[in-house]
């Protein structure tokens, strides 16, 4: 596109010698610029070095020959030499940017001036042709804008500094709707809804951007066909080398189906909170109701094994002995159901019992959990020595887990194997302590390691390995409580090792 600009033209004053010596010789040192003149037909009169270096010609090879020589084909072909002279001799100058040619064929950008020279009496004596090579930056802003125009996904199109938008790529045709013939020069206030216009919030983007550099945010957009999209949009404000706002750059994205997406999950979160909580209702009736359960049910079944040892002692003489079997039985029965019913009532009072935290020491739980088993067991147990710690818990859940946890080793130990369980405290990282107890059992398979965490869940028969399932329901309850963690390695026919981790409460103080 030329750039026509209407000046006055150049007339030559008479320059003395020296001064004319002087200007050549500043002439003949620019080498940055192409710097000639042409006589009034257009044929070239003087060449300095930046022209050598440019288009390739010694000064002996290009004067006495036309300018032409440094055009395209397609632009000789509409004169387009003698059009330049012509606007440059009307109205003093001619400005332009386009491709030229080299001595040796190849093509450079330029950025060319032609000044009208004339004399005294107002006739044009030549002209002067500054030139200069842009290539690189034309070829720089070519490929930003291939780059901009080949993004689809996004809407990147600037605006001028009130808000009219300049330019427009196809992401933006994509996203809005709209071409480039349709929108440009139009304000970027048309894409926000009526409510967002009316608060005036076009006029804020802008505002914001400008004097802090930076807007982004979220909403509602509306495209030409009249449809909402959900948007995320940055707006950048561009300032010329003088620090003076030149515009904005505006990049959109539409995120409707993201949005879509986080609503729907959001949705789905506020459904899944409102069953955990009516879970945790149901799951506190629940207690609530066992607890009361287990209580009631104690004294039932403390008469039902007193009078069956009181029938056993007192009239076992008269009993034949299938009598005798199924009195033994009831009186199994009944001491299974109250050991059931009083692990169920320890493992309610932890979800229902206030447990203040406190300093505890590991090495007094673990003595007071070995010394209060029985001596047969007591021979089965060994305590790894370590440095006594102190850990955040509270002293009787703590105890109630690791006998748990002991008393679980031992009952599953190999009928063949030896009976031995190893408790160990170590401090796998800062601040936290575990305590660990392996044995050599039966182990567990890695598809059952997350079940036996919870009540009732048994992997064996009681007959073939006696208990309530609730123990390790109480170890897991008691744990969370204390706010550690808990966890199993394990492997069939491999053992087990059962470990907890509280905080270390030197180190949370």
């Amino acid at each position: 596109m030329s750039k026509n600009v209407v000046t006055t033209p150049v007339i030559v004053p008479e320059i003395p010698l020296q001064s004319e010596e002087v200007f050549r010789r500043l002439v003949d040192s620019v080498r940055d610029y192409a710097i000639f003149l042409l006589d009034p037909q257009g044929y070239v009169a003087t060449w300095n070095p930046g022209a050598e270096r440019f288009k390739g010609y010694k000064a002996h090879e290009i004067i006495g020959r036309h300018f032409s020589v440094f055009f395209t084909q397609r632009d000789k072909d509409v004169d387009k030499p003698d059009w330049e002279l012509k606007v440059a001799a009307e109205v003093g100058r001619f400005e332009d940017e386009g491709w030229r040619i080299r001595k040796d064929g190849s093509r450079f950008w330029a950025d060319v001036i032609i000044t009208c020279i004339k004399n005294d009496d107002g006739k044009v004596i030549g002209y002067g042709n500054i030139t200069r090579d842009l290539t690189e930056r034309h070829l720089a802003e070519q490929r930003y804008r291939l780059l901009i125009e080949g993004v689809t996904d996004y809407a990147i199109y600037s605006l001028d500094p009130e808000g009219n938008i300049t330019s427009w790529n196809s992401g933006a045709e994509r996203i809005k709707g709209y071409t480039a013939e349709e929108i440009v020069g139009q304000h970027f206030s048309r894409f926000y809804t009526p409510e967002d216009v009316a608060r005036g919030l076009p006029q804020e983007v802008l505002r914001i951007a400008r004097e802090e550099g930076h807007y982004e945010a979220e909403g509602w957009r509306v495209r030409k066909d009249g449809t909402h999209f959900w948007s995320s949009v940055v707006v950048t404000p561009l300032k010329d080398e003088a620090g003076q706002l030149t515009g904005f750059s505006k990049i959109t994205r539409d995120i409707t189906e993201r949005k879509k997406l986080i609503d729907e999950i959001q949705r789905h979160a506020q459904e899944l909170e409102l069953r955990i909580a009516e879970s945790e209702q149901t799951n506190a009736e629940l207690e609530a109701f066992s607890y009361s359960v287990s209580h009631d049910l104690r004294a039932p079944l403390r008469a039902v094994e007193g009078f069956s040892e009181a029938l056993r002692e007192e009239y076992s003489h008269v009993l034949d002995d299938t009598a005798q079997d199924y009195l033994q039985q009831v009186i199994t029965a009944a001491s299974r159901m109250n050991q059931l019913v009083q692990d169920l009532l320890n493992y309610s009072r932890l979800s229902r019992t206030d447990l203040p935290l406190q300093e505890v020491s590991a090495k007094g739980v673990i003595d007071r959990v070995v010394a209060d088993l029985a001596p047969e067991q007591k021979k089965c147990v060994t305590v790894k020595e370590f440095d006594n710690v102190r850990v955040v818990g509270h002293e009787a859940t703590l105890a109630q887990v690791l006998t748990n946890l002991v008393t679980n080793g031992l009952k599953f130990h190999a009928p063949e194997g030896a009976c031995e369980v190893v408790i160990s405290v170590t401090r796998p990282k800062k601040g936290w302590a575990r305590f660990s107890v392996q044995d050599h059992g039966i182990g567990i398979a890695p598809e059952h390691q997350q079940r036996i965490f919870q009540v009732f869940e048994r992997l064996h028969g009681i007959e073939e390995y006696p208990g309530t399932g609730v123990g390790l329901a109480i170890v897991k309850r008691g744990t969370e409580r204390m706010e550690g963690r808990y966890g199993v390695q394990s492997a069939v026919k491999q053992g087990s090792t059962f470990w907890i981790e509280l905080r270390t409460a030197q180190e949370n103080k």
